[in-house]
């Protein structure tokens, strides 16, 4: 058997198809597709429409398969780029693979990219992409300045389900409510990692010490910040460190665009069917 008889036989038992349907798809004969599963070579001019009736490229009927994903694709041609190439090629792939969804036949002419990258930031107007469906939700800033990609899927308990109990939601947003409280964190954001005291902070914020602790102390129960004890020559003294910063950060920059008033949509789908909760 032929390398080309080979691959036609693979794709086409693949797909389920059988010889009957791939002549009659192409224009040949059952007879014809036999011949060539059992050795013989198709035509020159057949040999796209077998292609394009199996799904598969020309290179494929000839055996030179790429066994490489679109995942390896991806990630090879990210790592060949520096950081900042790298980040905005993500970008792309995720404003692509997020327009897909929208199932148009033509998508390919819809995507914008260079359109979304010249999006420019003016008196203070935000351009947004937001799909809410019932596989679940995306939103994404698309200013040139300014990019970001959110994307859940919904879990399959649900979306309420998964966020579990208000509680903590309510305990976690009472701090970031708190002026002090941003002060805090907008200071530590310039301190990663670090180790810093109770006075340190204090005097760089401007807030008392005493009210600083208390604030530290639920910043700490909430899982935002670590507290640990220092040795010095005059005894123990408390620090703390700044951590979950990916988290938090989002929620600053999603807090502040809930009151946001300029906002230009740039691609919106309400396509759910039933509640988010």
């Amino acid at each position: 058997m032929s390398i080309i008889g080979e691959q036609i036989k693979k794709y086409r038992v693949n797909k389920e198809m059988t010889q009957e349907q791939l002549g009659q798809m192409i224009g040949v004969t059952t007879q014809a597709v036999s011949k060539w599963e059992r050795g013989g070579v198709p035509d020159a001019e057949s040999i796209p429409l077998i292609a394009d009736a199996l799904g598969v490229s020309t290179d494929i009927l000839f055996g030179r398969e790429n066994t490489s994903t679109i995942i390896d694709m991806i990630i090879d041609e990210i790592q060949s780029v520096d950081k900042s190439d790298a980040m905005k090629k993500i970008f792309h792939y995720l404003w692509a693979a997020s327009m897909a969804l929208l199932d148009e036949k033509n998508i390919k002419d819809s995507l914008g990219i260079e359109l979304v990258d010249n999006l420019k930031h003016s008196e203070g107007v935000g351009y947004y992409s937001r799909f809410c469906l019932n596989e679940g939700i995306m939103d994404a800033r698309l200013n040139s300045d300014f990019k970001y990609f959110f994307f859940m899927p919904e879990p399959e308990m649900g979306f309420c389900e998964a966020l579990g109990d208000t509680t903590n939601i309510a305990e976690t947003m009472s701090v970031f409510s708190n002026k002090d409280s941003l002060k805090i964190l907008f200071f530590m954001y310039t301190r990663l990692n670090t180790p810093l005291s109770l006075s340190l902070i204090s005097s760089r914020t401007e807030i008392l010490e005493e009210r600083a602790e208390k604030l530290l102390k639920k910043m700490c129960d909430i899982n935002i910040m670590r507290c640990s004890k220092i040795e010095t020559e005059n005894g123990f003294i408390m620090s703390y460190t700044f951590f979950n910063e990916t988290v938090v950060l989002p929620l600053l920059y999603f807090a502040k665009e809930i009151r946001e008033e300029k906002m230009l949509n740039w691609g919106v789908w309400f396509g759910r069917s039933k509640p988010l909760f």
